[in-house]
Order: structure tokens, then C-alpha cells, then sequence
């Protein structure tokens, strides 16, 4: 098959939530092809295709997202909720190989000590998020997923979690010559208490964790009209400091 949805999950609630989503994507993409990786018979109107696993533990898309049917994948984890035709993250996939949107972990601290791979890469390499994923099954693609499972289970008993072995498999997939784009963040909204565990955990992310690098902005908006009454440094940059839109 030529392109469709994939969902991996396992557990009565989240087979429940992934049937919300999948109504989702149906709603606004009627004719795009979903399949459920799950771990029970299962019945959906809003599912195509069902393919039993075994959860071996919580991140099962590490074992089966290889296995997807299509030549083109959109992975969702269950708790997506498409608003608006996504049609267009397939065509990027006539330029690109894979694309995926950048999480709010960028390079965390404790992982940084506990994974030498993890730590080496610059913090401006930011992690990316896994629960929206587009890629073409090619044999790079493909061959990076697999890397990615060898790299978590190498590191499992330090992160039991998915990104952190996706962030340093994704950028040695990208040396190796594996093309990648990163949507904006329309296309993967997360919730107002994801960004503030942000906040109360920065002691695990790091001093430098979300800290801003440069702002954009004039410091007098009056600018194109001829006036720019800004006296220092420092007073753009409180300017900034105060206007900034805070992702």
C-alpha cells in the first residue's frame, strides 16, 4: 500500500484513546489507511487494518514500527487529535526521507552523563518528538529504525523511554546521509502541562535546557515609521526579555 496511519499500542485505555484519534484522522482524511498495532483483537469502523504484538514494555513502537505496511507512514501515538487534512506531510516525502517536530526536551543533563553518544551531540540538535512521525520505507529509512531499537535496548536500563536513543539515532542517521525535516509546531501541539513540567523538573534538563539564544524582534515597534527611541543594550534586551513568545 502506498501511504497510511500506523498506531502501536497496548492496554484497554489507550486502545480506547486510539480510537478517538483514528475517528480523527478519518474525519478530516476519510480515504487514508490506518493500521493498529495492538495487543488484543480489536474492532474499530475508524480502523482498516489490525496487527496483533506483544508489549514487552511501555515503547512498543521501538519493536514494530518497522513493520509498517505502507511505503508511506504517518505514525500517530494514540494520543493525537487531528483538526485539519494532513495530506501534506506525505508530499514532504518527495524531498525528504523522514520529518518529525522538535520536543521540549532538547538535550537533557541526566542523560548527557549516562549516555556518551547522547552527550556528544550539540545541544542545538534538539530532541525530536516520536509521536508524529512521517517517513518513507526505504532501506535507509528502515535501517535507522532498527539502529534506533538496538540503541534503546542498549541503553534500556538507563532510559526505558524512546527519545533519548532517537535523538543520537537520528543524528547519526543524518551523517549517514538520511535526509530530514521538521515541522512546525502546528502539527504537533502539546499541552500547557507538558510545558510546565518543563519548568519543575529543569534540575534534571540542565542549566541550559530551554534557555533562550537570541530573540527577533525590534525593540521599538515604531521602527519602519521612522522612530527608534532604544537607548542601550540593555534596554532591548529587557525589551525582548519581557515580549518574547514563549514556546
Amino acid at each position: 500500500m502506498n501511504r497510511g496511519v500506523i498506531y502501536i499500542a497496548f492496554g484497554e485505555n489507550f486502545l480506547k484513546e486510539l480510537q478517538f484519534s483514528a475517528e480523527s484522522v478519518k474525519r478530516h482524511n476519510p480515504d487514508l489507511h490506518i493500521t493498529a498495532f495492538v495487543d488484543v483483537p480489536f474492532k474499530s469502523e475508524f480502523v482498516d487494518n489490525i496487527k496483533l504484538i506483544e508489549a514487552r514494555h511501555l515503547r512498543p513502537k521501538i519493536d514494530y514500527i518497522e513493520q509498517t505496511p505502507y511505503d508511506e507512514t504517518l505514525f500517530l501515538d494514540t494520543d493525537v487529535v487531528v483538526d485539519y487534512p494532513i495530506g501534506d506531510m506525505f508530499e514532504l516525502l518527495e524531498t525528504f526521507d523522514f520529518a518529525a517536530t522538535h520536543d521540549l526536551a532538547r538535550k537533557r543533563l541526566k542523560y548527557s552523563k549516562t549516555i556518551p553518544e547522547y552527550g556528544a551531540i550539540p545541544y542545538a540538535f534538539s530532541e525530536l518528538n516520536t509521536g508524529v512521525m512521517v517517513f518513507k520505507s526505504s532501506e535507509r529509512v528502515l535501517g535507522f529504525l532498527n539502529q534506533w531499537k538496538k540503541n534503546f535496548y542498549k541503553y534500556y536500563h538507563v532510559c526505558p523511554w524512546d527519545q533519548a536513543s532517537f535523538r543520537f539515532s537520528l543524528w547519526q542517521a543524518c551523517k549517514e546521509g538520511m535526509s530530514l525535516y521538521v515541522f512546525p509546531v502546528e502539527y504537533n501541539i502539546r499541552s500547557k502541562a507538558n510545558r510546565e513540567k518543563q519548568r519543575r523538573f529543569h534540575h534534571e534538563f540542565g542549566p541550559e535546557h530551554l534557555t533562550p539564544r537570541m530573540y527577533h524582534m525590534h525593540a521599538d515597534a515604531r521602527i519602519n515609521q521612522g522612530t527608534y527611541e532604544v537607548e542601550s543594550l540593555e534596554d532591548a534586551l529587557e525589551y525582548c526579555k519581557q515580549n518574547f513568545m514563549e514556546y
